[in-house]
């Protein structure tokens, strides 16, 4: 015992020596790291795009280093080097430092992670002469650096080549050569095999992320897939195009986001989210270099996506996209690259495998004329494309690529009998701003709803077959809850096939129907209560404090199964207008049971069947029934706008008069006077939209 003691003393003595050559690492990075070669070469592998730029060719050995881990107790990496036919630690200086163990049970190992739960280090290879290996970390134990062996490599029999642990449990995983994804108890050396995860090879690189995802690496293809480890059928979804090599094995701190909050560099698509758009859907995405190879003339990225990309320029339309027809693209390519392309055209909001339209083209630096045919079994109406330019010709449409760029397009596609006219323009929108305390004029910020809007009408001959609602939720300075529709006025609902109706808000398909049942008009609820649609930390979406908060895009596709004659039918702005959501209290002339009777359209539009008449005229409202005036007061004030412009809203508590000194004038004219008030803000005063 006391010839153990000496010899810990001595090697405690030597390891304290070799740690002060290198520092540890400053933080819990997001970004994975990765050796490769017969003489280590370290990586830095971004998960989110796959691309690995070389951090060190020289690691101060000159063999491999493999069974790689990151410690988030001290921030070192470690690893079994093979030259010193030991463990090594890493620090920031990406050198090797031997750490003499005590009972190193000889030879090399491949396999080995860090415990997130535990400080100690744990190594693996199969066969009756090695095993599984525990080696604590922790300085200050009497048991540092003494290797203890759990079980025999032959109870133990796993063909894997790398192993990491869950963060949040003492379990570490890893997938074997034939796929099977493999659950192993550290503290008993035994496994449970989870299922088979449909990808097959030798997965030299595995990691997880803080959210308990696990990630593994392919060696021949550098294939990072990912797999949800808590699924009862886990199953390995390609994630990202990572580096390929011989030789690998990876490691990465467990307990870090998968991408940083202020990281810049991915360059995400912007089709709705069903489409695939953020990291948890695996969305289409890029590390993209401005210098490099991109669409168009201009390439940014976010850590997360936005819901309009103003890079998005590489693709126009030379022709329109018409059933049956060919259609003419010009690709703009910033350097020679491959083009890969999907449209839906089933409108299923999804790019389906049998979707795919341009196929690993090749293009130059420049211009690129690309033509291709519309299926004649495409839908009619506005759909969803996406264009990936890479280095490489094979890409799928979502996940992460190390270079390129993604472009999202919404077009609208035609049959050669149809026609479509748009309000206010096929790529423009309308301003929408109301005031919830009707009948009283209250604070008058018109920022209680403020929606960007648009219009379509299909038409074929004469006849209106659909239309199309869409915009965006620009802002809710509202306590009370509004819900936001569209009124048809002289549009009987029955008119409607309400079987065909499609309705998204936030890029989400909505399960009930939207057109207002009981109602002999057809309305529609675009967004049943605004109030719910989004999430902030402000007591309001984006108001004071709150401004940069994403928009929030609806659409509703309104088709007739009963044709109406455009001499008739509603067409252009249509009615928009708020109401009041049942079971939530707006005021005192609101009956909490039937709020819906409650309504605020624009000026001199009529309300609603479903409105209470028996509200015109109290307080504020100046209405006149048999004049046509609604929802103005005794100055013409309204309490609903129509603006043209993507409009800049007042802040909370803000007047409308105070934010638009010249709006005053123009609504005591009647319109007459100063047309452009909209465009002369009080810019401390507004929201800029």
């Amino acid at each position: 015992m006391k010839r153990c003691q000496i010899l810990r003393s001595l090697f405690l003595g030597i390891a304290s020596l070799s740690a002060q050559a290198g520092e540890p690492f400053n933080s819990c990075p997001s970004k994975a790291f990765l050796v490769q070669d017969t003489t280590a070469r370290l990586y830095g592998v971004n998960l989110v795009s796959g691309n690995a730029p070389e951090l060190t060719s020289d690691m101060g050995t000159n063999s491999k280093v493999n069974g790689f881990g990151f410690s988030v107790h001290d921030r070192y990496l470690y690893g079994w080097g093979y030259e010193a036919g030991s463990l090594v630690r890493i620090g920031v200086d990406y050198q090797v430092e031997p750490l003499s163990l005590i009972n190193n049970p000889g030879g090399n190992y491949y396999v080995g992670d860090v415990s997130v739960q535990e400080n100690a280090y744990y190594f693996y290879k199969k066969g009756a002469s090695s095993g599984l290996y525990r080696v604590p970390l922790d300085e200050t134990s009497s048991e540092y650096l003494e290797v203890s062996k759990i079980t025999d490599g032959s109870a133990l029999n796993l063909t894997i080549f790398d192993f990491a642990f869950h963060p949040d449990t003492h379990l570490a995983y890893s997938v074997d050569k034939n796929g099977d994804l493999h659950r192993i108890d550290v503290n008993s050396g035994t496994s449970i095999s989870l299922g088979n995860v449909g990808q097959s090879g030798t997965f030299g690189a595995v990691y997880f992320d803080v959210e308990g995802t696990f990630y593994i690496s392919r060696n021949k293809d550098g294939h990072i897939f990912r797999i949800n480890v808590a699924n009862s059928n886990p199953t390995a979804e390609l994630f990202a195009l990572g580096p390929n090599s011989g030789n690998n094995d990876g490691a990465r701190c467990a307990t870090a986001p998968l991408i940083d909050e202020d990281d810049t560099a991915i360059d995400f698509g912007d089709a709705p989210t069903s489409y695939g758009l953020t990291l948890a859907d695996n969305g289409a995405r890029h590390e993209f270099d401005a210098t490099g190879l991109y669409l168009g003339s201009i390439v940014n990225g976010e850590s997360t996506p936005k819901a309009v990309d103003d890079s998005d320029d590489g693709v126009q339309f030379i022709t329109g996209l018409e059933v049956g027809l060919d259609t003419l693209m010009l690709v703009t390519s910033s350097s020679v690259g491959y083009l890969n392309a999907w449209f839906d055209w089933n409108q299923n909001g999804e790019f389906d495998n049998s979707e795919q339209a341009v196929i690993s083209k090749s293009l130059v630096a420049g211009e690129n004329h690309i033509l291709l045919e519309v299926p004649n079994n495409a839908l009619v109406g506005s759909t969803w494309m996406r264009f990936r330019v890479t280095e490489n010709p094979t890409v799928t449409a979502n996940g992460g690529v190390s270079n390129g760029e993604v472009e999202d397009y919404q077009q609208n596609i035609t049959d050669p009998g149809m026609s479509t006219t748009y309000y206010p323009g096929a790529s423009s929108w309308v301003s929408l701003a109301y005031e919830d305390l009707w009948p009283e004029t209250g604070d008058y910020d018109f920022n209680d709803v403020v929606l960007n809007y648009r219009t379509t009408v299909n038409k074929v001959g004469s006849n209106v077959i659909r239309y199309v609602i869409e915009g965006e939720l620009n802002a809710v300075g509202a306590g009370y809850h509004n819900g936001f529709a569209v009124r048809f006025k002289n549009l009987p609902s029955g008119y409607v096939n309400t079987s065909l109706i499609r309705h998204e808000i936030g890029g989400v398909i909505q399960s009930g129907i939207a057109l207002e049942s009981g109602r002999s008009e057809a309305i529609l609820i675009v967004i049943p209560d605004t109030k719910t649609v989004y999430s902030s930390a402000c007591t309001y979406f984006r108001t004071n404090g709150c401004e940069s908060d994403p928009k929030i895009s609806f659409k509703i596709t309104l088709p007739l199964s009963t044709f109406i004659d455009s001499s008739i039918a509603p067409l252009g702005l249509l009615d928009p207008f708020i109401f009041a959501v049942n079971g939530f209290a707006h005021g005192d002339y609101v009956n909490i049971n039937n709020a819906r009777s409650w309504e605020v359209h624009l000026k001199n539009k009529e309300p609603t069947e479903a409105f209470d008449l028996n509200l015109l005229t109290l307080e504020d409202d100046a209405s006149n029934v048999e004049s046509g005036f609604y929802y103005q007061t005794e100055n013409g004030l309204p309490w609903a706008m129509e603006v043209g412009v993507n409009w800049s809203h007042p802040k909370e508590n803000v007047d409308l008069i105070i934010a638009y000194p010249l709006f005053n004038s123009f609504a005591r004219s009647s319109g007459v006077d100063n047309s452009l008030w909209f465009n002369s803000p009080d810019s401390s005063k507004v929201i800029n939209n």
